[in-house]
């Protein structure tokens, strides 16, 4: 289990200025890991929000200044299994999803010999549920170029409930990026349109390092708060940073050879089934340790 603490400085529901709110209000906007009325809601009504370290109900008064700790149902890895063939990693399947890591060069779906969707038909249990999908179907794509994590659909059901989720914004997206040159802000907020609709990228920056041909490179953490198309790597692209290794938005000299230094390692979600708080992670491809440990992160 993994607890997150946050002290009620604002509300984050509507105007009205007041000093307490029930808490189905109050939590509203509090924590990044659930970012829907419905996903706050059901964290209340599973026990998952305490108040001041209580147990809590919708209704339970709160006011500025108490204490809410979410905590979340971190899924142990221990059924981990692999393919040889493109070595994706299964780390957690039950009877309606699967979350698998795929590597980079890899297509998440589409006519490919070889994609992620094809490669899970072979690996993973088909589900014994009556509108089981034939073949294991992704509930959202990574570029190819791109390391991470997915989300599989194994029935009819499944697939429609996780594509609303991520309509509707309720799947927390963390990556992690290594950027050409020295990004001079600790933390950057991105709201630049991509293809003329609202997109948002959050970024932390966690130091700067020499590297090859660009002479500096910066290694952050990205939290993807709207899904376009290629969004953190446009996005970079646009304030002067392109991701390392990128061949489509780079600056016009690549640092080549190792891929593209861009990995999805973390999603957070509500369980479409179970309508539990889920959280998965996975590490970092090889080539980010070289990285790490010049920042003294290993």
């Amino acid at each position: 289990m993994k607890s997150i603490v946050k002290i009620i400085k604002v509300w984050h529901h509507n105007s009205i200025d007041s000093g307490r709110k029930r808490l189905q209000e109050a939590a509203i906007g509090q924590f990044d890991e659930l970012p829907s009325r419905k996903s706050v809601k059901s964290a209340i009504l599973r026990g998952e929000i305490l108040v001041n370290k209580e147990a809590s109900k919708t209704s339970t008064w709160v006011s500025l200044g108490d204490e809410l700790m979410l905590v979340i149902n971190r899924v142990s890895n221990t059924n981990v299994k692999s393919t040889k063939s493109t070595n994706i990693t299964v780390i957690f399947e039950d009877d309606y999803i699967a979350v698998v890591v795929k590597p980079g060069g890899v297509n998440t779906n589409g006519v490919a010999k070889s994609t992620l969707e094809k490669e899970c038909h072979n690996i993973l249990t088909k589900s014994t549920l009556p509108d089981a999908h034939e073949s294991p179907k992704t509930a959202h794509r990574l570029d190819k170029a791109t390391h991470g994590l997915v989300i599989i659909a194994k029935t009819i059901s499944t697939s429609k409930a996780l594509s609303h989720a991520f309509g509707e914004g309720g799947v927390k997206k963390e990556y992690t990026a290594l950027v050409e040159g020295h990004l001079l802000l600790k933390n950057a907020d991105i709201n630049i349109l991509i293809d003329g609709k609202r997109s948002r990228t959050l970024i932390q920056n966690n130091g700067v390092i020499k590297w090859p041909i660009h002479k500096e490179a910066t290694y952050i953490n990205i939290d993807l708060k709207t899904g376009r198309t290629h969004q953190a790597r446009r996005h970079l692209s646009m304030i002067g940073h392109p991701v390392v290794g990128d061949e489509i938005y780079h600056s016009g000299v690549r640092f080549s050879g190792q891929g593209l230094f861009l990995a999805c390692n973390k999603l957070t979600f509500l369980h479409p089934i179970t309508n539990k708080l889920v959280s998965f992670s996975t590490k970092l491809p090889r080539k980010f340790k070289r990285v790490t440990s010049k920042l003294n992160m290993t």
